[in-house]
């Protein structure tokens, strides 16, 4: 399993530090809510995996407290940005408030202990209502995922509902995308939107074809002439056909793990594993650059830009390596080691 010390390295007793240079925490640009979530979100996925393990829960205690903190239960929605002297400079943020809702419903049906459980029980009755406000696809695909997972919480909240007014605004969107894949071409974390199709299916049947259909499109997309792995990099956003060799971020390829094992789970086709493997396969040295991303200490660099790995290994990074390697390891997908 991959080692959390980069991770324990980037974390403090407010939050986790955004940003890195090399491997020291970079504290002028302070914490943000989207990386604290997916921490939070990833210490469920270690207690998991090695329960007597005790750093996923003391991360864990430090990353819910962010997560409350960030609420504003006045104005019921969740602020991002955090200074270094710990003042908030946005008041919100929908994708990083979409992942706190995943982090949520992930925490509350998580083995943690039980009071960190049940503060995220409690949160979530307050939170789980702004799933009905987001605008954007992303948001909605992120959401969806939440409402799916927490049909089985006993929430005393709409779910069904509201999970099934954005499947419907997601099933729009398939039908009226310029392109095969909810829109006209690539773009950051584009995999979540079938993904989330596929998790909006259990409302509206047609979206499981939909989030296949857009998936294989995706996986044709992102793919080099050597047959490897290519995210579409940030340089290539928006623009149609193969990914660029610059600026492969390791959130895509991590949406992409994600994306292709909720296939998985739902067809149990073996390509979908074997779509899974490449992605992950391409943190670990296959890829553009043929250089591993992830490293021993479980850092993962900023990705691939124009002079070649980026040398810093910031907590988004670090944080996509750790999900794809635990999401893969929660499949049943014992993936490869990271090379000394």
């Amino acid at each position: 399993m991959a080692s959390l010390d980069h991770l324990v390295r980037l974390t403090d007793g407010c939050g986790i530090w955004q940003h890195a240079r090399h491997v020291v925490p970079d504290r002028r640009h302070g914490y943000c809510l989207d990386d604290v979530a997916r921490g939070l979100w990833l210490c469920t996925r270690h207690a998991r995996l090695d329960p007597d393990d005790p750093v996923p829960v003391r991360l864990a205690a430090i990353y819910a407290s962010f997560v409350d903190h960030a609420w504003e239960p006045e104005a019921r929605r969740f602020r991002n940005f955090l200074t270094h002297d710990r003042q908030w400079i946005e008041h919100e943020d929908e994708d990083a408030s979409a992942r706190a809702l995943v982090a949520l419903v992930e925490t509350a049906r998580s083995s943690l202990p039980n009071g960190i459980a049940a503060w995220a029980r409690d949160l979530l009755r307050e939170a789980l209502p702004l799933a009905g406000t987001f605008q954007s696809p992303r948001p909605w695909a992120w959401a969806l995922g939440a409402l799916s997972a927490a049909r089985d919480l006993d929430l005393d909240a709409p779910v069904d509902a509201a999970g099934a007014a954005l499947a419907s605004q997601l099933l729009t969107r398939w039908t009226d995308s310029p392109g095969p894949a909810f829109e006209a071409a690539m773009a950051y974390d584009s995999p979540r939107l079938a993904q989330g199709a596929l998790d909006g299916s259990v409302w509206i049947p047609e979206l499981r074809a939909a989030g296949l259909a857009a998936l294989r499109r995706m996986a044709e997309t992102q793919t080099g002439p050597a047959g490897r792995f290519r995210p579409p990099g940030s340089e290539g956003y928006g623009r149609a056909g193969a990914g660029t060799l610059h600026a492969q971020q390791p959130l895509d390829a991590w949406a992409h793990v994600e994306a292709a094992l909720a296939a998985l789970a739902v067809t149990g086709d073996a390509a979908w594993a074997t779509e899974a493997r490449r992605a992950h396969a391409w943190f670990l040295g296959r890829n553009d650059a043929s250089v591993a991303l992830a490293t021993a200490e479980g850092g993962c660099h900023d990705g691939i830009d124009p002079q070649g790995v980026s040398v810093n290994q910031g907590a988004e990074s670090t944080l996509a390596w750790l999900h794809a390697d635990a999401a893969m390891r929660l499949a049943g997908l014992e993936p490869e080691a990271v090379r000394p």
